[in-house]
């Protein structure tokens, strides 16, 4: 009974040192993300403007939803409904720049890197490892290609992903066998729903996630009833996500709306029809492609992988009770069912994101969270290089902990920044166009005659492309229901552009491929440019209604 009482003060303190101390670890991931952000993103005021279509688009999007029109019904996109929220709260704090939108990228920052500090400090304890690890970890993340230009579903998903590994390790660390509560599952759930709701493809993480309770209740707490009332639980999480998407397309009519284009295109028209082999045989090939274009975080998931197998497997083999060098100094202990809740989390966040056949250069960046493992390792074997050199004899235990004062930490956080943006310098891919500037912008340009001829709330339609940015520097709202030309049904799509074109339902037409003049009669090309830059080359051309040219 002593032990017993002894064990669960022991657990009692850890959860209240973590709430107690938390204040250090918030300010240091609000840091972190703040400059981590405003280096990576082009959605910073460091950046002339975030030119990637798909950002445009949310934002787009978003701002028309804050104006009265409804997704779906009124203009259409793929993406779920809680991004178009978070683009639209954006534009209530600047609808013609990503000012607002940098805000939330640092806020969904933010919640991963503390989410990565709380695993960090789970495995490796107290002290300055978890917050150069927090550092490093967003570094090599947010610097990965697959991050992109900023401003992705993805991005705004990750702080879910992160925050359910952070519970999911603790449980299976500290929980298991004792039922995971329902509060927990429920907020899984919740996290569920969110990701759901932006973009469903990253769903096989909390698939795992609660398939993995499902099965620790049954084996460890031996609780078949809770087993099967914990999924419920789950799912009523991912339902008070879905309330208010319920709501607000319930109130306008078009809940059909919503699951026709969300569900039933993104499901069924979206993904590409392979046999399961050849599923498999796509996904291999699109994990190699992204392995070789983000080294960093899998060479960090690499080194995880193997660490916490070979953590794993040693715990079967008898150690010699006269080392002085004991194993668990090197080595942190797993457990299998540990161990398989990890390998399950990312193989279902693999599988469904790639599953069907499809992929683009951003869609990978939450398996990016996984890289946190290879920091672990490293941190690991790192504390017991110090203990086996003898660095830390005689020292009080208290002594190696974080200290919130003093010149060593103030060193060493201060080299642990300098560590990560020499990264993110070096391997970022937006970093290398920060000297761009608007003036050199084609978009600029295009935004400033469209202004020079005196027309009210400019009617305009983009073609042969994403969203390029002109409906948001020109704070212009959509008119056509298709108001980019979209990869789905694009035969149906160009049918309803170019009706609005022979109707002179639009006054501008911005077009990424030239347009044969019999098909724009009673428009006249008015700008032709092109934009060169990192990785990025294209052409634009802006069509102006003739009855408006002066």
């Amino acid at each position: 009974m002593d032990n017993w009482l002894s064990n669960k003060k022991s657990k009692l303190n850890i959860y209240s040192d973590d709430r107690l101390n938390m204040k250090q670890p918030v300010l240091w991931c609000f840091f972190v993300a703040l400059l981590t952000i405003t280096l990576c993103s082009r959605s910073s005021f460091l950046y002339a403007f975030n030119l990637w279509d798909d950002a445009n688009s949310y934002f787009t999007m978003g701002r028309s939803m804050f104006r009265g029109m409804v997704p779906y019904r009124d203009l259409f996109d793929q993406k779920g409904y809680i991004l178009y929220a978070i683009y639209g709260v954006a534009s209530l704090i600047s609808p013609t720049t990503f000012i607002g939108v940098y805000v939330f990228e640092v806020l969904a920052a933010f919640v991963a890197l503390l989410s990565i500090f709380l695993i960090l400090n789970l495995y490796l304890g107290k002290g300055y490892l978890p917050y150069i690890g927090t550092a490093l970890s967003s570094a090599v993340i947010y610097s990965s290609l697959c991050f992109w230009w900023g401003g992705s579903a993805e991005e705004f998903l990750f702080p879910c992903i992160c925050l359910g590994m952070y519970l999911s390790l603790r449980y299976f660390r500290e929980g298991y066998p004792e039922a995971m509560s329902y509060g927990t599952v429920l907020f899984g759930g919740f996290l569920a729903g969110v990701v759901f709701h932006i973009k469903f493809n990253s769903l096989g993480f909390f698939f795992a996630w609660m398939m993995m309770v499902f099965f620790a209740d049954l084996i460890g707490a031996k609780a078949v009833a809770k087993a099967f009332i914990s999924c419920f639980v789950f799912l009523f999480g991912m339902v008070i996500a879905t309330v208010p998407g319920i709501i607000y397309f319930g109130v306008n009519g078009s809940i059909g709306s919503w699951a026709y284009v969300y569900l039933y295109k993104n499901i069924f028209e979206y993904s590409k029809s392979l046999s399961l082999l050849e599923r498999f045989a796509a996904i291999y090939d699109i994990m190699t492609d992204h392995m070789y274009s983000n080294p960093i975080c899998y060479l960090l998931i690499f080194v995880g992988a193997v660490y916490f197998t070979v953590a794993l497997f040693s715990k079967f083999i008898k150690e010699n009770k006269f080392n002085q060098i004991k194993r668990n100094s090197f080595l942190i202990e797993v457990s299998v069912f540990e161990y398989l809740n990890i390998v399950a989390l990312l193989t279902f966040l693999i599988l469904v994101i790639f599953a069907g056949g499809v992929t683009l250069m951003y869609y990978p960046f939450p398996i990016n969270a996984f890289a946190v493992f290879g920091l672990v390792a490293v941190g690991k074997l790192m504390k017991g290089l110090y203990r086996l050199m003898g660095w830390a004899r005689g020292k009080r235990e208290s002594q190696m902990l974080f200290s919130p004062t003093g010149p060593k930490t103030v060193l060493v956080l201060l080299t642990a920044l300098a560590i990560s943006v020499a990264i993110i310098l070096g391997c970022s891919v937006n970093v290398r166009t920060m000297s761009v500037k608007k003036k050199d912008l084609w978009l600029f340009k295009f935004r400033d005659y469209i202004a020079s001829q005196g027309v009210n709330n400019p009617k305009l339609l983009n073609m042969y492309g994403f969203d390029t940015g002109l409906y948001t520097v020109t704070n212009a709202d959509p008119v056509c229901y298709y108001y980019q030309t979209q990869t789905l049904n694009m035969d149906e799509v160009l049918e309803v552009q170019y009706g609005f074109i022979r109707e002179g339902k639009v006054d501008f037409v911005v077009s990424c491929e030239q347009l044969d003049p019999a098909d724009v009669e009673g428009y006249e090309l008015v700008l032709h440019d092109n934009i060169d830059i990192y990785r990025f080359s294209k052409e634009y051309y802006l069509y102006e209604r003739v009855d408006l040219v002066k």
